[in-house]
């Protein structure tokens, strides 16, 4: 009697229906995609992040224009990835500076991200899984977010899923040209966070795995693979060169990142190194932590040094403390994997509470556990789900080998929903099917893994989840400092800062500055000492303390503030410098040039310090050694109205004292 063939479960019959209409699935896919974001970018001046860029948006901002303005090639090896704000010096070149033009491309490019999971899970799966992929991506709230943004991650998404399109097309049966323009998206997503190289050799162990493989045909594959990427990089590698004359193959920030998130007080979020990052309106901050090490190596660096030293530092820490970056490692993947968005600078959930979102918004907590039971259910289903498993495996250990933020995090999620969609309808069809014990493993499991990954594995964690209102009142305080005219709205914003956050020493270093701008130094006196309670090593504080000492006449009182100051960071050029006046104040002149020689040995084109340190010698009788120096502050600044009166004045002393 011949067996009797099953029927076709619900969803089965709806994939098929779906398969032979895939162009209207798409269509609507599509649909949904830029109709969601459309609807985003009518509330996006509303959004304080876009409205008020800070920080790293500002930094591409400013980089995007001065690309526009024709500066292509730059000044520096690149410490940041360059993609993206060359990306913004076209669109601006095209529409002129607007910020909403650029975010408007960005949020077109993200719903071809979106098109891309489409094609993705249709071919690993089916059209309908590739449909409900896109539905969820298009509600993913930390995905519109950061798409509506001055930073980068958008298209590092749309590269890497550019070169998994174009391998999960045809697998390991591609052909080199394949693998050849999957090493130039690989190259690409490289530009916008270099770490993105180690999908290379994930990549080149994928085609190693697949069956019937010849050895020639591996080493074609993954050596066209390796020439896309070349291709791309090697590029940027040479202006690198040529503009900085230093190996820096793609940014010089690898060392410090990697150092942010592996020394002492590493807890596995983003946290600043102190001296390095800008602290109030100050842009003469160590931002590249080059200061640092050249003090401590005790010579001048090139970029790559600097970032070979801050790497050096974090290996140290790691061969000395095993033990503790293990667990320090693991920590970053349960934070990875947990649901709440970790802000660096950018708080996902102040965007929620001042600006409400146009439609609803799916969370972390819906796509990851089942998109953690799509990747299990997935293990064995052939080298294509291989791909995307081993994607979203390389991406969590390329974060949690530095630190880890929402604004990275996010970048695997359309990958997550490809399985989350996956497991779905799994599940569904299980049902269907009447296979009620798989139904029951998958109903224990997803629990276990709303807890692995929900808040209360935070507190197990030592961290309290929080909205850190507080960060954005700081950061748009701060802003405000620089305008005289915002001054009174900065001393409103960053006293909110304190009084949400007392602990914090920054906020009332930046409030102290900004008292003393307005012209209230008693106020500014009792932040900046508060600052210092807070914090005995707040370095900021007690510089900006001095400085105000300085400024009221108390030279001596300041020498003493700057000490501590220079104690705590003894690579701080403007405390040296400031330090020097007072002593000259102080009748002090040797021990003035003292300090101004270390400021010059570290800024040789410091226009103040050489016009400073020609006053000291002329004060010293040394009227050559003068002349010298106030040639050279003009040779930096030829406006330099005060260095060149006092050359005049040093040449006349100097004619009457040869004509005597």
């Amino acid at each position: 009697m011949p067996r009797k063939t099953p029927s076709a479960s619900g969803v089965e019959k709806l994939a098929r229906i779906l398969e032979r209409h895939s162009t209207f699935a798409l269509l609507a896919a599509a649909a949904i995609a830029v109709g969601v974001r459309i609807a985003y970018l009518t509330t996006l001046q509303q959004n304080p992040f876009f409205h008020d860029p800070i920080l790293d948006s500002r930094v591409y901002d400013a980089w995007g224009l001065s690309i526009a303005s024709g500066n292509w090639l730059g000044q520096d090896a690149f410490f940041m990835g360059p993609l993206y704000p060359y990306f913004l010096g076209v669109v601006y070149g095209v529409l002129g500076h607007n910020a909403l033009g650029a975010v408007a491309v960005q949020l077109l490019l993200g719903s071809l991200s979106c098109v891309l999971v489409f094609f993705i899970a249709k071919k690993v799966a089916n059209t309908l899984v590739g449909l409900t992929a896109v539905l969820m991506l298009s509600f993913y709230g930390p995905l519109l977010f950061f798409e509506g943004l001055l930073l980068p991650g958008f298209l590092g998404i749309l590269t890497s899923l550019t070169w998994l399109y174009l391998l999960t097309r045809s697998g390991t049966e591609s052909g080199p040209s394949t693998f050849l323009l999957a090493g130039i998206a690989m190259g690409l997503s490289a530009l916008t966070r270099a770490s993105a190289l180690l999908f290379v050799p994930a990549v080149v162990l994928w085609i190693a795995l697949a069956r019937g493989l010849k050895l020639g045909r591996l080493a074609v594959l993954s050596g066209a693979l390796a020439l896309g990427v070349c291709v791309v990089v090697s590029p940027v590698t040479l202006r690198n060169y040529l503009v900085a004359k230093d190996l820096v193959f793609i940014t010089s920030n690898g060392g410090l990142n990697l150092y942010i998130g592996n020394n002492e007080r590493a807890d596995g979020m983003y946290q600043t190194v102190e001296g390095l990052h800008m602290v109030g309106a100050d842009p003469a901050s160590d931002l590249t932590g080059r200061g640092q090490a050249e003090r401590a190596l005790g010579r001048k660096l090139l970029p790559s040094e600097v970032s070979a030293y801050w790497r050096g530092e974090s290996l140290k820490f790691m061969r000395q403390n095993p033990e503790r970056f293990i667990i320090l490692f693991f920590r970053k993947v349960a934070l990875f994997w947990n649901d709440y968005e970790i802000p660096q600078v950018e708080d996902y959930y102040i965007w929620k509470d001042s600006s409400p979102p146009p439609v609803p918004l799916l969370p972390f907590a819906f796509l990851v556990p089942l998109g953690i039971v799509g990747m299990a259910m997935t293990a064995r289903k052939g080298e294509r789900f291989l791909l995307l498993n081993m994607f979203v495996i390389v991406y969590t250990v390329s974060i949690c080998l530095f630190f880890v933020t929402a604004r990275y995090r996010v970048q695997v999620i359309p990958v997550v929903s490809v399985f989350s969609a996956y497991a779905l309808w799994g599940l569904i069809d299980h049902l269907y099917r009447g296979s009620y014990a798989r139904v029951a493993i998958v109903l224990a499991v997803l629990p276990l893994l709303l807890a692995a990954t929900g808040r209360p594995m935070l507190g197990a964690l030592g961290i309290k989840p929080q909205t850190e209102t507080w960060r954005w009142h700081l950061y748009r305080g701060t802003k405000l400092l620089s305008d005289s005219e915002t001054l009174d709205e900065a001393i409103r914003e960053l006293t909110l800062a304190t009084e949400k956050n007392p602990g914090n020493p920054e906020t009332f270093n930046n409030l102290g500055s900004a008292y003393e701008k307005k012209g209230m130094p008693d106020e500014a006196m009792a932040a900046f000492q508060r600052a210092i309670q807070v914090d005995s090593a707040c370095v900021e504080a007690w510089y900006n303390l001095a400085l105000l000492r300085q400024r009221q006449g108390e030279f001596a009182l300041a020498v003493r503030l700057y000490g501590r100051a220079l104690d705590l960071q003894p690579y701080l050029p403007r405390a040296h410098l400031n330090l020097a006046i007072c002593y000259f104040r102080l009748a002090a002149p040797a021990k003035a040039a003292e300090h101004l020689r270390i400021v010059l040995e570290s800024e040789p084109r410091n226009a103040e310090a050489h016009n400073q340190l020609g006053i000291v010698l002329a004060e010293q009788g040394d009227l050559d050694g003068a002349v010298l120096e106030f040639r050279a502050a003009l040779a930096v600044r030829p406006d330099y109205t005060a260095a060149r009166r006092n050359l005049d004045a040093a040449m006349r002393l100097k004619s009457e004292a040869d004509g005597n």
